[in-house]
């Protein structure tokens, strides 16, 4: 009798003990994804209001075309993690996918609350140059799933390449938002987009040289060429004006040598002011639906000067 009753309480304490184990497992949900820049959904705290139309319609003191801009500064890009590529990206993909492409051209978004006026100003006047001069559009976040967040990490200036899901961070920090230096947004905002930087293209060497000896070991993947070029941009024309290029002395140890060398004339780098021709041109060919299947135009300024018509068929 007595080994009967044992066997009872044995076989009671077995199943209140994996019904424990069960609830406690049901309680801790497992991530629906891991991408690695995904934002806590869960922490509004820091969410301020959208842009106002006012603060798209201001106006910011840029230098003029003739004076120095921040690129002979440092800019913090940065990162959130170290990376085996991808630089201010944070993206192990070389390709960027249809899926990757915001739906219609737009891309909902909220703000942090820690931007002053005139910050709010400079990252709206970044937004409002996609307006202007593309279909693309940058809205206010309502009910949409996939969308981004513009918020200070103090990590510098980052980005994900192209639409990874769910909330992701678009990294400005206080030295990533200059009125001399709206491209820096504009920059950060095209890798939302799905753009990598010119500098790391797998053709770069025929346009560029890169000094890695004046460059710290552990920003040497800065410069990194990706393998695979996404084939709907390797149409067009290395552009040494385009905003995703890095100035001359980006990381360098001797800032008086250059890093970045080009190969073709002497054209400025590093542009962070405005979009280059051939900038719009791939934003246009990438969501902006045209007519005009056929562009034509001579390479001149900061294009590669070949002096030769290109044109590229969409």
């Amino acid at each position: 009798m007595l080994p009967t009753l044992l066997l009872k309480i044995m076989a009671v304490l077995v199943l209140l003990v994996s019904s424990s184990l069960f609830r406690s497992v049901l309680a801790k949900p497992i991530p629906e994804h891991h991408q690695i820049s995904h934002d806590d959904e869960n922490d509004d705290s820091d969410i301020g209001e959208p842009l106002t139309e006012e603060e798209f319609n201001s106006d910011i003191s840029v230098l003029p075309e003739d004076e120095e801009d921040e690129s002979g500064h440092f800019i913090p890009w940065g990162r959130p993690r170290p990376k085996p590529l991808d630089c201010d990206t944070n993206r192990r993909k070389n390709i960027l996918k249809s899926r990757e492409l915001w739906p219609n051209a737009k891309i909902p978004y909220i703000i942090s609350v820690s931007y002053n006026q005139k910050q709010r100003k400079i990252i709206a006047f970044g937004m409002k140059a996609f307006h202007n001069k593309t279909c693309v559009r940058f809205v206010r976040r309502t009910t949409e799933k996939n969308y981004i967040i513009i918020k200070k990490t103090g990590e510098g200036c980052w980005s994900d390449i192209g639409m990874t899901g769910l909330r992701q961070t678009v990294s400005l920090d206080d030295k990533c938002i200059l009125s001399e230096s709206p491209g820096i947004v504009m920059h950060e905002l095209l890798h939302v987009l799905g753009f990598y930087h010119e500098h790391q293209r797998p053709d770069r060497d025929k346009y560029v040289s890169i000094n890695l000896d004046n460059i710290d070991p552990k920003n040497r993947d800065y410069f990194e060429k990706v393998k695979i070029w996404d084939f709907r941009v390797v149409r067009f024309a290395y552009d040494y004006g385009s905003v995703m290029h890095y100035p001359a002395d980006a990381f360098a140890k001797n800032t008086s040598t250059p890093v970045i060398v080009p190969l073709r004339g002497k054209p400025i780098i590093g542009n962070r002011r405005h979009f280059s021709p051939l900038d719009l041109m791939k934003l246009k060919h990438l969501y902006c639906k045209s007519n005009n299947s056929t562009l034509d135009f001579k390479s001149k300024g900061n294009f590669p000067p070949d002096g030769i018509s290109t044109k590229f068929r969409l």
